[in-house]
């Protein structure tokens, strides 16, 4: 005999109305007719009072329903996994919250870059690498640890995702410092031999 089977007879044999059982329960008389056709299952505190209401053991109540049963384990499985989904949920937000704060610390930088640009003497590429390839390097390390940390700490795929293209792009831009870095150091030992072998 299912659930909804009981709760009609249960009602009947007290000479009980939906509506009333329903006020006693503080649901609407349709949730108390869906309940009783099988349509829905009453939760935990429902299921409670309607046992109360009608002097039966939660036992004999949900006993050989197979769909209450599996109803209040997904119901179960849903609340231990809730804490688990709401900190996951803070730990994005804090991921986002570091990734703005490095990507504004990058523009700072770049700024400050340009300023002291025009305060040197030395050229460009070697202004760029001098001010530059510190700060990047420690940025790209900690971005690609956060990345790689994202395989044995799950978090949502738009950060890992967020997370990959940010540390590909600091790593390029840290490729670009250095090329240039190494190119100019390449012309000035060049500008040096010929000036050597002219001599």
């Amino acid at each position: 005999m299912t659930l909804g089977a009981k709760l009609k007879q249960a009602r009947a044999d007290h000479q009980l109305t939906q509506q009333a059982v329903a006020t006693q329960v503080a649901v609407s008389r349709q949730t108390i007719s869906s309940w009783e056709t099988g349509k829905s299952f009453p939760d935990i505190d429902s299921l409670v009072t309607l046992s109360n209401l009608y002097g039966i053991s939660l036992d004999t109540l949900i006993k050989e329903d197979i769909g209450m049963l599996d109803y209040l384990r997904k119901s179960e499985i849903l609340r231990k996994l809730r804490p688990i989904h709401q900190s996951m949920q803070i730990l994005n937000f804090l991921f986002l919250i570091i990734l703005a704060a490095a990507f504004f610390n990058l523009l700072s930088v770049l700024f400050m870059q340009k300023f002291e640009a025009q305060l040197s003497s030395l050229p460009p590429a070697e202004q760029r690498w001098q001010s530059g390839w510190l700060s990047s390097l420690i940025s790209n390390l900690l971005i690609t640890g956060a990345f790689v940390a994202t395989y044995w700490w799950p978090v949502s795929p738009s950060v890992a995702t967020t997370l990959s293209s940010l540390a590909l792009f600091s790593w390029l831009i840290w490729f670009i410092l250095w090329f240039g870095h190494l190119t100019h150091r390449l012309k000035i030992s060049e500008d040096k031999f010929n000036k050597q072998k002219n001599d």
